[in-house]
């Protein structure tokens, strides 16, 4: 009967081991399929062959000096196959002067992140026009306006490298420079992200992980679990944490001298108000004349230190909505004019008073 038991045992694990090796070979097919798919994708923004910064432009210019331009002209935005009836943006026009700070406010799925990504280049407009430096945006070479702008998202993708080598990233060139890295990592609020792991800038993040099985079950006498300790494991990052990391990379983006627009899409999500006022306050600190737009729900930090800020908000109109910009201006004459923005701005200092100004 032991035998029978034994040999049961046995068996009942060799076929989950088949099952488990089986289900991985699947998801490894899968994931080659995608990346198969994936190289076929075409991409459907128009590309020019105009350098930027301009030839023309290159002496006063190209070290970052001077921010970049936007003009948008009636500039509308709907997703490709969405079941949406509106577009996204319907019928934008603003002007974004080189240089400036630009606050954009408003409802979640107002349209705010998708103004920024046309203003990146990641999206062309579903009609309109976009002019960046009085040209239009899609006489340019892409890789050109690419390497000019950085785009600090909510998208906090790490890359199975070391810590010091997420961070190097931003400035592929300078990717051993410790120096500058270390430096990005303050600016970015990562180095408490660095003092926490033993192996510091050289933690090795989102390792691929090494499959052991064992019968030890944590026993520490045996001798090979000195051996499984050295295997590599996974890295406990929270979401702060990887916000923080990828912060980092954005300044030392800024190294490069190359950046003339900064987006910023709510990186800070995840952050305490303390890191958050940190990551506004150091960005704000390397503007050097770079056009620099934010996106934001949380008013005060930014808001008044904006030269321009945009109120987009969704406007219920004959039983459809439709993304506009509703207000514009600085901080105080969106307050003087007791609109919307003043509301949402007095409801949220409320929060951190025990009475709100009217």
């Amino acid at each position: 009967i032991a035998m029978l038991q034994q040999s049961s045992i046995s068996l009942k694990y060799s076929l989950a081991v088949v099952l488990h090796t089986s289900q991985r070979f699947r998801k490894s097919v899968t994931s080659v399929k995608s990346i198969y798919a994936s190289s076929v994708v075409v991409n459907s923004i128009t590309v020019g062959d105009t350098p930027y910064p301009r030839v023309d432009e290159k002496s006063e210019e190209s070290n970052g000096s001077k921010g970049m331009g936007f003009e948008l002209r009636n500039v509308s935005f709907s997703y490709p196959g969405t079941q949406a009836t509106v577009p996204a943006l319907k019928d934008i026009s603003l002007i974004i002067k080189p240089g400036q700070l630009v606050v954009i406010v408003g409802a979640n799925g107002s349209g705010k992140s998708t103004l920024i990504r046309i203003l990146s280049r990641l999206y062309d407009p579903s009609s309109g026009q976009v002019l960046i430096d009085g040209l239009p945006s899609s006489s340019y070479r892409i890789d050109d306006l690419h390497t000019a702008t950085t785009l600090l998202s909510q998208d906090n993708l790490i890359y199975p490298l070391s810590l010091g080598e997420n961070i190097g990233l931003g400035y592929p060139e300078c990717i051993d420079a410790e120096e500058l890295i270390r430096e990005a990592a303050e600016k970015g609020g990562a180095l408490q992200v660095v003092q926490k792991l033993k192996d510091g800038m050289n933690t090795e993040l989102d390792p691929v992980i090494e499959m052991i099985s064992t019968g030890m079950y944590g026993n520490k006498n045996h001798p090979l679990y000195v051996e499984m300790e050295k295997m590599r494991k996974p890295i406990d990052i929270s979401g702060g944490e990887k916000q923080r990391i990828v912060a980092a990379r954005s300044f030392m983006r800024f190294k490069s001298g190359k950046v003339k627009f900064v987006a910023v899409d709510e990186p800070s999500s995840a952050l305490d108000a303390e890191g958050e006022l940190e990551l506004f306050k150091n960005l704000l600190a390397v503007r050097e004349g770079k056009t620099m737009v934010f996106v934001t729900h949380r008013f005060g930090h930014l808001t008044r230190h904006a030269s321009l800020i945009l109120h987009v908000l969704l406007v219920l109109f004959r039983c459809m909505k439709e993304g506009n910009i509703v207000e514009r201006g600085s901080h105080a004459e969106l307050m003087q004019k007791r609109g919307e923005y003043a509301n949402l701005y007095e409801i949220q200092a409320g929060a951190f008073s025990d009475t709100t100004s009217k």
